[in-house]
């Protein structure tokens, strides 16, 4: 006689975990090490939805015998736990005795694809606009390799380690494998690229390619007939102040670049030759002039061990937008954009904390393992009397933020 198969919490949110880990793919930029706290906290310990983390210090390197003392700058990143996403559905008590191809086919698999969709949307939604550095222009996907070898450039000078990963969207993958068949698809690696979303390895100087239809989208900000200028000497810190537009709304992740403002390798603090980009931090519009929230912080103090550039930006110096038609007499027309990113995985944070599973009136579980795991499920269900059926519900609560964003780099396409 056939054994029935139970279906058990810890068994159902482990299965769709499983599920979740095979389609994850914009997850692969994140690092998953961070959140501990919540997750190794003495029991019956609260410690609220945001911690703090530390990023790594920054020193500058003296010269002579004569003992130079610099400060120590214990800088910190808020990580918080922002989402808590789930899946819910239901079935009778008769049908809790399908056999497990059944459950695996018709519940696990769509579950944890779906959530795996959705924190992969959430998490490009979360941590894009942070990201300064960028190649391509808005709405033209990119068809050459030098473009693709020249981002990675940006980022080898500005000391990104090693461990590059990109993740695009399908149409501009399709433009890369297409003028690149055997580049993106070597016979040695065929077994591997097409699992989970691969489709080229060390190309370009990437270490892994991914696609991702869940990829973010981006519309830029735009302004009429304008001359974009610095509005005033001499300015620092993470605001600037710009004159010499039309009627304008610029849009949190626009990018732009300051005439003669170079950006400085931050563990060498040598001058890279290269434009500093900088992002829009906040929504701002209005006409002729505009106070924007920028990242990073203009820095030029050669002492500073946050120095960011060669030098301040001078009075009237030129502003070039991503995505405007130049620099005088320019106009910018919002434009929708996919974002690809290249990444070193220290580039982000993706945390997720355990929900209890200790609810009266219900049986829970969640995750074995789950101090270790990429993310937390838990699986709840509860007993309806009136209607002999069985209420599920599968979540996980979830964060993302940027906690180096110059280790990324955005392609327009």
């Amino acid at each position: 006689m056939p054994v029935n198969t139970f279906i058990t919490p810890n068994w159902v949110s482990t299965d769709v975990a499983m599920f979740w880990d095979n389609n994850i793919k914009l997850l692969r930029l994140a690092d998953m090490t961070y959140g501990s706290e919540w997750k190794n906290k003495p029991d019956g310990a609260q410690i609220g939805f945001t911690v703090q983390q530390r990023i790594p210090q920054r020193f500058r390197v003296k010269r002579g015998q004569a003992l130079q003392q610099q400060p120590i700058l214990n800088q910190t990143v808020p990580i918080s736990l922002t989402d808590q996403l789930q899946v819910s559905m239901g079935w009778s008590s008769a049908d809790s005795a399908v056999t497990v191809e059944e459950v695996q086919s018709r519940y696990d698999k769509p579950a944890g694809a779906a959530l795996a969709n959705e924190c992969d949307s959430f998490f490009g939604q979360q941590i894009y606009k942070s990201i300064y550095f960028s190649i391509g222009a808005p709405g033209v996907a990119i068809t050459d390799n030098e473009s693709w070898t020249d981002g990675v450039a940006i980022l080898r000078a500005f000391g990104v380690p090693d461990e590059l990963l990109a993740v695009t969207d399908a149409k501009q993958q399709s433009k890369l494998v297409s003028s690149n068949l055997a580049l993106f698809n070597p016979g040695s690696q065929i077994s591997s690229i097409f699992k989970k979303g691969l489709f080229g390895m060390g190309a370009l100087g990437v270490d892994e390619w991914a696609w991702d239809s869940n990829m973010p989208v981006h519309t830029t900000g735009s302004f009429t007939a304008s001359t974009p200028a610095v509005a005033g000497a001499s300015q620092t810190g993470s605001t600037l102040a710009i004159d010499g537009l039309g009627t304008y709304a610029f849009k949190e992740g626009d990018v732009f670049t300051i005439d003669a403002v170079y950006g400085v390798n931050p563990i060498s603090y040598v001058n890279t030759t290269i434009l500093q980009q900088f992002v829009v931090t906040a929504d701002v519009s209005g006409t002729s002039t505009a106070t924007l929230s920028i990242s990073p912080s203009i820095i030029a103090d050669t002492n500073s061990q946050l120095q960011t550039v060669n030098a301040l930006p001078a009075n009237d110096a030129a502003i070039t937008f991503v995505g405007a038609t130049g620099t005088v007499g320019a106009t910018m027309t919002a434009t929708a954009s996919k974002q690809n990113i290249i990444a070193n995985p220290a580039a982000f944070a993706w945390v997720s904390a355990d929900l209890p599973v200790n609810l009266a009136g219900a049986v829970a579980g969640r995750t074995p393992g789950a101090k270790t795991d990429k993310v937390s499920i838990r699986y709840v269900d509860q007993y309806n009397i009136q209607t002999d059926q069985m209420p599920r519900r599968m979540d996980c609560l979830v964060g993302a933020a940027p906690v180096l964003p110059y280790f990324a780099l955005r392609a327009w396409s």
